[in-house]
């Protein structure tokens, strides 16, 4: 009997390509699976500071560049767009809205996004895995005439490229809104 056919010969040679197979697994999982962000968390959002903790749950956990672009073309909203890698991954605005308006109006103005999953027991804020709403407390509004016809409404919401938390979605939105509520936004 030569050693090929030896009843051992298979056995051990099974055994060293089963170990062999996994130390090549083993490694290849190393560094082929984790994310590593190239960029910092900013600590703020088109210039309203926020606290970069807050942030960082719902931003990616991979890409190399961040960059902010702000719009307030519109009389009466200002956005924030939030992109990593050219990707758009999370909009932050202020919306002046009729006075009267709910949170939950607000929330339902977004197209193809769900605020509303969860309202607060005053209304002041709603908010959703995907994003939130709510309402400023603007005590001297930088435009007058909104102090008797307004409401000042914050929105926030992430992309698919972002990651969905409810939890962190509900601290972010109402340190944006608390933000704003003491920007020069609302306190001339």
């Amino acid at each position: 009997m030569n050693r090929f056919n030896s009843p051992t010969y298979g056995a051990r040679t099974l055994g060293l390509t089963a170990a062999t197979i996994a130390v090549v697994l083993t490694g290849a999982g190393c560094g082929a699976g984790e994310e590593t962000r190239g960029f910092e968390v900013p600590k703020a959002l088109c210039g309203t500071p926020i606290d970069a903790k807050l942030l960082e749950p719902v931003l990616p956990k991979s890409g190399q560049k961040i960059s902010e672009e702000l719009s307030d073309k519109i009389q009466g909203i200002r956005r924030c767009r939030v992109s990593v890698d050219g990707e758009l991954v999370l909009s932050a605005s202020t919306e002046w809205w009729g006075k009267g308006t709910t949170t939950v109006k607000v929330a339902s103005s977004q197209m193809g996004v769900r605020l509303d999953e969860h309202v607060s027991e005053d209304r002041s804020y709603t908010y959703a895995d995907m994003g939130g709403t709510g309402h400023v407390t603007c005590p001297d509004p930088k435009n007058a005439n909104m102090r008797e016809n307004g409401e000042l409404f914050t929105t926030v919401f992430i992309t698919k490229e972002g990651i969905p938390d409810e939890s962190a979605m509900k601290d972010l939105v109402l340190a944006y809104t608390k933000a704003i509520g003491a920007s020069e936004e609302c306190t001339r």
